[in-house]
């Protein structure tokens, strides 16, 4: 077993622990002997408690991107290509709902935790819009940023509650939105020419 796939697998125990006890109480020490595997072997692949939420994002990441063909991306308009990006990591989230509601949950009150969670989604969408040929290299490529922030943070909260097999109200709410940012992003650029 290659050191990726070792990692992977840590992470999803990792992530069961969360689900049975809450973040609070996960340590890599649990992990480590739930494992089997010595605590300073275990620390090749983190360095501490929140490196496993780094981590984490940086896993489905790389699940997501295996998924997507990128000459697809090319005949296909960049709100569909953005859909797909972002209804594919929610998929692939699905099986550790539980522990990101604790995560989250936990977060509430620790700031330095929310902004680490913050940061990992803001760069995965900054890696979906480079990775879409989203930006353009103008001033709306800022907005651009925050506003698929804000698509994804909204489309998020609907997915925790959507309980159907096929997501189909997550799915309603990113299409949505993905529309009202596009048609907001035409009436811009024909206020402001850029």
């Amino acid at each position: 077993m290659n050191s990726n796939n070792k990692e992977h697998q840590l992470l999803k125990k990792a992530f069961e622990i969360i689900e049975r006890d809450g973040w609070e109480k996960f340590s890599l020490h649990n992990l480590s002997k739930q494992e089997k595997i010595r605590y300073e072997d275990l620390k090749f692949y983190f360095k501490n408690k929140n490196d496993v939420i780094d981590k984490f994002s940086i896993m489905i990441d790389s699940i997501v991107e295996s998924k997507v063909n990128l000459d697809d991306f090319k005949i296909s308009s960049k709100k569909d290509n953005l859909f797909e990006l972002i209804m594919l990591r929610l998929e692939e989230m699905k099986n550790f709902k539980i522990s990101l509601v604790k995560i989250i949950e936990s977060a509430k009150n620790k700031p330095l935790l929310l902004r680490k969670i913050s940061g990992n989604v803001m760069n995965t969408l900054d890696f979906y819009l480079e990775l879409t040929s989203c930006y353009e290299n103008t001033p709306l490529d800022f907005f651009k940023k925050n506003t698929i922030f804000f698509i994804y943070s909204f489309t998020f909260k609907t997915w925790l509650k959507d309980e159907s097999d096929d997501l189909a109200t997550t799915m309603a709410e990113l299409d949505r939105l993905l529309t009202l940012s596009e048609q907001a992003e035409k009436k811009i650029k024909t206020f402001f020419p850029v």
